[in-house]
């Protein structure tokens, strides 16, 4: 089997990145010299995927401007929404094409959100989608994580619940490949798990990498958070998947010290080296971290 289609998540409303998500959708935000719409059509493209979609919703003409004037994206397919589907209609959106016509497998993959793993566990989850809808990545989380836990019995998710806090358990990570062979067509605004993941009344297998890497760049917080780690270990010359990732794909060649200011915890994400204590600065606007 292989992983015929991937569909980007990018419609986001974007509010969990301050007064500058307003102005640059999430997925142009820059890690360091490219967006992460980019390192999602790269990371999709090293898994051989070469039918490539996106959903877009706010800011989109700023996102289709962006696919414009790259030829990367020449064989990317932005498809808008409006209203905001949801993550199932923004499947059965796709998948309704004519030219997909719900065939094939599909990769599901968040734009603000890396999960790096080794590559058996694509093997298993291509062999585990033979006889299930999804086969979806769960990764192991510490107890104080504010996700809801996905309770699975021999690998299938049966539950999907909140957690008191008092214990390490699964999460979904965003990342899934998709069935979409015989899936029921269902028009409009819809949820994931109950359009196209139903656990209730089809087989959906969870597949748990054992070491992996996870990274988020959800929140103007954590995004702040996750480009200060990858500088200090770009300073410190530490290796890591997501390290490799940035450098192979180019991330990483320019002045980074005019993109982050370590002294000042300031991040600028036009790198031109203009900082503000405790701030994120972008489009003219000064944004301070909490």
């Amino acid at each position: 089997m292989q992983i015929d289609h991937a569909l980007i998540l990018c419609a986001g409303m974007g509010t969990r990145m301050g007064e500058i998500g307003k102005k640059i959708p999430k997925p142009l935000w820059p890690v360091f010299f490219k967006t992460l719409l980019e390192l999602q059509v790269d990371y999709c493209h090293s898994l051989g995927i070469k039918r490539l979609f996106l959903n877009t919703h706010f800011l989109s003409e700023e996102i289709e401007t962006h696919l414009k004037s790259n030829p990367k994206f020449a064989d990317v397919i932005m498809l808008h929404e409006d209203p905001l589907l949801d993550s199932g209609g923004a499947i059965h959106n796709m998948a309704s094409r004519g030219d997909v016509n719900y065939t094939g497998n599909l990769l599901l993959v968040n734009a603000d959100q890396f999960l790096f793993f080794d590559q058996k566990y694509f093997t298993d989850a291509l062999s585990a989608l033979e006889n299930s809808r999804a086969a979806l990545f769960g990764i192991k989380v510490d107890k104080s994580a504010k996700y809801n836990e996905t309770v699975l019995e021999n690998d299938l998710l049966k539950e999907i619940r909140k957690t008191d806090g008092s214990y390490d358990y699964i999460t979904y990570s965003g990342l899934g490949i998709l069935k979409l062979d015989s899936l029921d067509h269902v028009a409009g605004i819809s949820k994931f798990f109950e359009t196209v993941a139903n656990y209730k009344k089809e087989r959906v297998h969870f597949v748990v990498p054992e070491k992996f890497e996870y990274w988020d760049f959800g929140t103007a917080e954590i995004y702040f958070e996750s480009i200060q780690e990858i500088y200090h270990s770009l300073k410190e010359n530490k290796h890591s998947r997501l390290m490799d990732f940035l450098q192979e794909n180019k991330a990483l060649e320019g002045n980074v010290d005019a993109f982050f200011n370590d002294e000042l915890r300031s991040v600028n994400l036009e790198g031109n080296g203009e900082f503000f204590a405790n701030a994120i600065v972008g489009k003219g606007i000064v944004q301070k971290l909490n």
